[in-house]
């Protein structure tokens, strides 16, 4: 079953995250003065949850979708949004992230946003949650023009596994052995035209660890055929060419900066065009929000690149020295 809501919100001007609704609420509660409402633009949008992608009642192979409510165009480009967590592959759900990354996005109303769930390692093993990737890529383009999107701009963006799976969607496009037989769509593609990804695995032989062989099923030394066809560095390949932004910090421990490097490093020597890494000193996926200033800068790289690459506009992406003020480590207190 399927649920749709109507939303009118009033926004702090873009690149509005969840820090800066923090620091909205701290002004209040210490008696400063307010923002005024009149001052702060609104944006209007409608949102359809639980969406099954795959023809079935699984709450793990469901979708939310966001519609602006005043569209700058009659199709809109779909930015697509997978979850990851600190637990690789085996925990968290679309809903942990909230609305707050997407309102930017639908606040000039250029876009429609997505997040889609996707099998745990705990409830399958790879390639079970590329293939659900794939299904709910195949289920926007089929259902397009209900939705009022241009199925010929989709980009994918995520965190950790959620990066992971952004990497593989692009870097497989080509292959068809890597699409699965999931939902009702399998006359559509499942090509993607843009991604942004961040602290993501890039080597799972290399990276190692329990939560790769819950990924994959068992030993990695007994499954290395299997370890590579889930690393997205096994699939770089020239002949697949898309636009690719990435951010990596040399503080995350859950999947260490050497990962990215060797990526980036490969793309390069593929001579893949639009590429971009953002590298982070004392930068993690969990201490980059205790930063502010450079939250912001890749945020807004971020939005640049989606205005160049899916909007077509005339932008620079800028790629300069960011450094978090002081690194958080995993386990511990500012």
């Amino acid at each position: 079953m399927t649920h749709l809501e109507k939303f009118k919100i009033m926004l702090l001007p873009k690149k509005l995250g969840i820090l800066f609704l923090l620091a909205l609420c701290s002004l209040t509660i210490t008696g400063q003065e307010k923002v005024p409402q009149s001052t702060l633009p609104s944006i209007e949008y409608t949102v359809t949850t639980e969406i099954n992608y795959a023809g079935n009642k699984d709450m793990a192979q469901t979708m939310d979708i966001y519609v602006p409510l005043h569209k700058k165009s009659e199709k809109l480009p779909v930015i697509v949004t997978i979850f990851g967590t600190n637990d690789l592959w085996g925990k968290g759900d679309k809903m942990w992230a909230g609305d707050s990354p997407f309102l930017s996005y639908l606040l000039d109303g250029n876009y429609a946003c997505v997040k889609i769930n996707y099998r745990l390692s705990t409830e399958a093993q790879w390639p079970a949650q590329l293939y659900d990737c794939k299904a709910a890529i195949r289920w926007i383009k089929a259902n397009a023009d209900r939705f009022g999107f241009d199925k010929n701009k989709i980009a994918v963006q995520g965190e950790l596994a959620g990066g992971h799976l952004a990497l593989m969607l692009g870097l497989t496009s080509n292959e068809k052995t890597m699409e699965g037989d999931i939902g009702n769509y399998l006359n559509e593609d499942s090509k993607i035209n843009c991604v942004v990804s961040g602290f993501a695995p890039s080597n799972l032989e290399e990276l190692g660890g329990k939560e790769v062989e819950v990924l994959l099923g068992g030993k990695i030394d007994d499954l290395l055929k299997k370890a590579q066809e889930a690393s997205p560095i096994s699939w770089v390949s020239n002949e697949t060419q898309f636009p690719i932004y990435l951010y990596q910090g040399d503080a995350e421990e859950k999947v260490p900066m050497a990962q990215t490097d060797l990526l980036y490093n490969a793309l390069k020597e593929a001579q893949f065009k639009d590429i971009y890494y953002q590298k982070i000193t004392n930068g993690s996926k969990r201490n980059l929000q205790f930063d502010p200033k450079v939250s912001k800068s890749v945020s807004s790289a971020i939005e640049d690149f989606y205005k160049k690459h899916l909007l077509k506009q005339k932008v620079e992406i800028e790629v300069s020295e960011l450094s978090v003020k002081s690194a958080l480590m995993r386990g511990k207190k500012r």
